[in-house]
């Protein structure tokens, strides 16, 4: 059996109805509907964090704890980078 190939495509700045194959009537996306209706979507997820960096980090590092998912990296409100286990 052939491993399947994954493409995951994180899309910033982009709310739940914003596209087209999500119900959006404003915004046309048929580029992303064809993914949509050819592959698979996850629509149940949780977001590291409201601005996007921390939470890409969390889905290339796997890491959820709260130093790497804040804004500026830390749990005490500094702006002291997280720093890998």
């Amino acid at each position: 059996m052939a491993h399947p190939n994954i493409v995951m495509i994180l899309l910033d700045d982009l709310g739940w109805m914003d596209l087209s194959c999500q119900g959006s009537k404003f915004y046309e996306t048929p580029n992303i509907d064809r993914l949509f209706q050819r592959g698979m979507s996850f629509d149940n997820a949780y977001a590291a964090c409201p601005v996007c960096s921390p939470s890409r980090a969390s889905i290339l590092s796997a890491n959820t704890r709260p130093g790497c998912t804040s804004p500026t990296g830390s749990t005490t409100g500094t702006t002291t980078p997280a720093r890998a286990s």
